[in-house]
This record gives C-alpha cells, sequence and structure tokens, in this order.
C-alpha cells in the first residue's frame, strides 16, 4: 500500500513540482469511485470540475489538495473560498445526517446509509459522516464540516481521524445563528494538517463579520501539561472500555492529571432550546432563561477550572461507533461534545487507540480562546492508528 501523504506534504510537493496537481486530483477521484459503492460517503462528485481546477491550480499553501465539502455548505461559504484560494481542489460534497432523523450519528446520500471504514455495519457518526469516512477512507486528506453538537468530533473520533471545533466565531459561519453553536470546521487524518487548514480558514469574512480575528498557526509546545480528566460530563460516563483507553493515554511522559473537575450541568434542554430558536421554532421564554443560566453557569465553572490546569480531557463519546443507522433512543453518544457548542470553548478530537478493533477518542478542552493549548495538548496525546480495513491504497500519491 502507498504511503499515504498528510495535505501538506501533497502540496508541498506539488509545488516543487515533483507531484503534479491533475494526478492527486485523478487518484482521489478514482478512490472515490471505488470506495463509494461500499461506504456511501457521497452526496455527490464533481468530477469535471475538479480536473479543470487541478489543470490550472492555485498557487497557495495547499496547492492541488483534493478535499470534500460537507452537504448542505454552499460553495459561497468562506470556509470553501477560503480553501480554494489557498490552492485546494473540492472534489465533491460528503453526505450528513438523514433530514429529520432523532439519530444524527449516521450519514444519508438518499439511498443508502454512510459506512464506517473500520466496519461496514457500523456508523461512521455525524452528522459530517461522509467526511469522516471519506478522510479515514484515505479517499481525501481533508474535508470540511460543521459542528453545533459534536458534529466534527463524533465522526472523528467514530472513524480515527482528527476533528477539530475550535472557539466559537473561530471559523466564520455562511449563515450566523442567534446562539452561537455552529463552528464551521476540518476533519483530517493528521492534526498538523486540521490545525493549518483552520488557521487559513479564519478571521471575519463579510457573511460573518464577526468572526474571531484571523488565527495564525500556533506555535505553542509544552513538555508538560496539568489536565483533569472526567470520563463524561454532565453526568453521563463513557463505556468503562473508552474509559480506561483515555486514562492509559493520559499516563504519558510530561501529562500531570490533577484532581479537579467542574461541576456541568447537563445540557441537553438547553441546546435544544438554543438550537430550536435559531431553527425558528416556538421556544417559550422560561425555555431560554433556564438555557441562558445552564450556559452561564457552565461557562463559569469551566473558566474557574482552566486558571487551574491547562486542559480538560474526556472521551469523545460514550461508546465505539453503533450501528450504522444510529441509536434513536437512549443517552447522546457525543454527551461529552455538545457542553462544548454551548460554552463555546475549543475542543479537539484524536485518537486514543482501539477497543475490540474500532477506534475511540480523546477530547481536548481548553479555555476559550486556548486552540493552540487545546491542540498542543491534543499532539502530545494522540495515538496513531493502522489503515481501517477500507482503505484506498490508490488514495495517496506514491
Amino acid at each position: 500500500m502507498a504511503q499515504r501523504l498528510t495535505a501538506l506534504e501533497i502540496a508541498a510537493r506539488v509545488r516543487l513540482g515533483t507531484l503534479s496537481a491533475s494526478d492527486v486530483v485523478e487518484q482521489a477521484l478514482a478512490a472515490a469511485a471505488a470506495l463509494d459503492p461500499v461506504l456511501h460517503f457521497l452526496d455527490s462528485l464533481d468530477v469535471d470540475g475538479a480536473r479543470t481546477a487541478a489543470r490550472s491550480p492555485m498557487d497557495g499553501p495547499l496547492t492541488g489538495v483534493p478535499f470534500l465539502i460537507k452537504s448542505g455548505t454552499p460553495v459561497s461559504a468562506p470556509i470553501v473560498t477560503r480553501l480554494c484560494a489557498a490552492g485546494a481542489i473540492p472534489i465533491g460534497f460528503s453526505t450528513r445526517s438523514r433530514p429529520g432523523s432523532s439519530a444524527q450519528t449516521h450519514g444519508w446520500n438518499g439511498t443508502e446509509f454512510t459506512r464506517n471504514p473500520w466496519d461496514v455495519q457500523r456508523s461512521p457518526g455525524g452528522s459530517s459522516a461522509g467526511a469522516a469516512a471519506a478522510v479515514a477512507a484515505g479517499v481525501v486528506p481533508i474535508a470540511t464540516g460543521g459542528d453545533s453538537g459534536g458534529s466534527l468530533r463524533i465522526p472523528a473520533s467514530f472513524c480515527g481521524v482528527v476533528g477539530f471545533k475550535g472557539t466559537a466565531g473561530r471559523v466564520p459561519r455562511f449563515r450566523p445563528d442567534l446562539s452561537g453553536l455552529v463552528t464551521p470546521g476540518v476533519i483530517g487524518a493528521d492534526l498538523a494538517d486540521v490545525v493549518a487548514v483552520t488557521a487559513l480558514a479564519s478571521g471575519p469574512h463579510r457573511l460573518d463579520p464577526a468572526a474571531l480575528p484571523p488565527w495564525p498557526v500556533p506555535t505553542v509546545s509544552g513538555e508538560s501539561w496539568r489536565v483533569a480528566y472526567r470520563a463524561g460530563l454532565g453526568g453521563v460516563h463513557a463505556d468503562a472500555e473508552i474509559d480506561a483507553l483515555v486514562r492509559a493515554a493520559l499516563d504519558a511522559p510530561g501529562i500531570e492529571v490533577v484532581e479537579v473537575a467542574p461541576e456541568l450541568l447537563p445540557v441537553a434542554e438547553t441546546w435544544e432550546a438554543l438550537y430550536a430558536a435559531d431553527h425558528g421554532r416556538e421556544v417559550s421564554g422560561a425555555a431560554l432563561r433556564a438555557a441562558s443560566a445552564v450556559r452561564n453557569h457552565n461557562a463559569t465553572a469551566l473558566a474557574d477550572l482552566f486558571a487551574e490546569v491547562d486542559a480538560l480531557i474526556t472521551p469523545t463519546t460514550l461508546t465505539v461507533a453503533p450501528g450504522f443507522a444510529g441509536p434513536d433512543q437512549g443517552p447522546f453518544l457525543g454527551d461529552p461534545c455538545w457542553h462544548l457548542n454551548v460554552t463555546g470553548n475549543p475542543a479537539v478530537s484524536v485518537p486514543a487507540g482501539l477497543v475490540s478493533g474500532l477506534p475511540a477518542g480523546l477530547q481536548v478542552v481548553a479555555a476559550w480562546g486556548r486552540d493552540d493549548v487545546a491542540t498542543a495538548v491534543a499532539d502530545h496525546l494522540t495515538i496513531a492508528l493502522p489503515s481501517p480495513p477500507v482503505f484506498a491504497s490508490a488514495g495517496a500519491p506514491p
């Protein structure tokens, strides 16, 4: 199997002339055509558009890098236009969860559920399902997504890749909401890629002028970090095997686990009220006041925690990937994730290892605005995984 190149490595080779953008794109298109009938990660494929762009790629830090756009994201969205301006080439749109579904941990192309490359009978997570499946399977090194309740981090965890939700406003939105729940972002096979692409996509835009200032690629590093650990947030804990895996990952040089943790309130009703208000549904004043109180309590508790530690570590999800249709009942499997959409803190999911042959992720949370700390600690803790059983051996250039 050919060695998989990162997005930054692909771009460097294309700029040097040792690799052509057309060859990279053709291999990505071939991998998509070969694997989509198995994994169903595509909403649509733009063969002609990708080939045209590859013939005259824009010169930039992502020159020649193929990527997928999450279904429902317009090509005019800031994250898309900025990746294209950096030289990246969209090859199509990836799947998301079926509209109106009570379970968001799946993808749907209109006919088939999106499958997980680690086990095709399992969910890839959602709602950025196709993005995570395609990245994990080696079709593209990066893909765009959006995270309003864990939709970047949950599929990253289930598929064994990286998903990063920056501080609220880190990447401008194409349609700002009232609640601030949504943060566009990136799923990638490599953390450095995800950080670099997030930096390129950051900064205010005419569609979201209130977005945070441009975020340069962070240089923070550290030999030691003080972290707090929780097996879950809001009173719901991960399965014992997931808990044990993440705890083992923290037994690493330079990691000091301290016995302090935030007392966070459950956010299910809060998130539902804020999400409903954003989508024009009727919400009572009492529900919105209660949501505001929970948000303020949790934000303050996290601020107090980060006065004592560098980061908070949790499992990303409560279990490994469930059946591909997703559970319709029971606790939300991404419960550790949506707390951070409510408060706006940066959170990144990286692989922590395998449980019964399936990936599990650990989530690194940092103080509001300290995306640099979150990604630095994540880099310290991430575990390299092998390729999944369904993988495009031709999905990366030789």
